[in-house]
């Protein structure tokens, strides 16, 4: 009797597991309602990093949102969510800036050498491993108006010399600023405010005197911008920290 009951018992259990099973692969079922993009980040000698920056997005949509970020832990692990919606293309970057290691996900750092994933709904999970580096140089300083010495918070646009390659908007050097640029990369750097004349590296007001700055990585140089206030200089639209990926 008792082993008739046991039979019973597993028999059920049996028939339980299959039907979870067939649930799970059903057609029809719905899918899972985000996709997951984990790995390590780890210094150029390999070493994991500990409080690094991940970011994740789609590449060549325009996205109104702020794209998701996360911590590394301290073994440099990290996993981020991803929206179906955003399933396809999406790059996959990191930064450390209180260590010069900028947001290599920009275009600007990156030069186009960021990780590139693809999610979708077959294949909702994508492992990578981000390594850090090259080391930014460092231009740090202050801006000010050049008659009364105010704090100005400025537009700056950033080029490379040798291609299309920019940065620009606001908030890429303030008042006071520490702003990263590519290493071993000639960069061209216009500072710009309505009501003031532009500024060009590495100090003039006429575009033709401009030269580019080149930093070694992790090569700090202080430069203290002063503008010219000027009246016929107006209107100068600049949008917040435009990034090109």
């Amino acid at each position: 009797m008792i082993r008739a009951a046991l039979i019973v018992v597993l028999i059920a259990a049996v028939v339980l597991d299959l039907s979870a099973q067939q649930s799970a692969t059903a057609p029809g079922r719905e899918p899972r309602s985000e996709g997951l993009i984990d790995g390590t980040v780890v210094y150029p000698d390999r070493k994991p990093v500990d409080g690094a920056t991940v970011y994740a997005g789609p590449i060549g949509r325009p996205m109104a949102l702020a794209f998701p970020h996360v911590q590394t832990n301290r073994i440099g692990q990290f996993s981020i969510r991803i929206p179906t919606s955003w399933f396809g293309k999406l790059f996959v970057a990191a930064e450390k800036k209180d260590e010069d290691y900028p947001d290599m996900g920009k275009q600007f750092y990156a030069n186009g050498k960021f990780h590139i994933v693809t999610l979708t709904p077959a294949h909702q999970r994508a492992h990578v491993v981000i390594r850090l580096g090259p080391k930014a140089g460092v231009l740090e300083g202050t801006v000010t108006d050049a008659v009364t010495g105010s704090p100005l918070n400025p537009c700056t646009d950033l080029h490379y010399a040798a291609s299309s390659n920019f940065l620009s908007g606001t908030g890429l050097v303030a008042a006071r600023y520490r702003l990263l640029l590519p290493s071993n990369t000639d960069i061209l750097i216009k500072v710009r405010l309505d009501g003031y004349k532009p500024w060009y590296y590495p100090g003039s007001v006429a575009e033709s005197a401009a030269k580019p700055i080149r930093l070694r990585p992790a090569e700090e140089k202080t430069v203290n911008i002063r503008l010219q206030p000027d009246s016929r200089y107006a209107n100068m639209h600049c949008p917040v920290a435009l990034f090109i990926r």
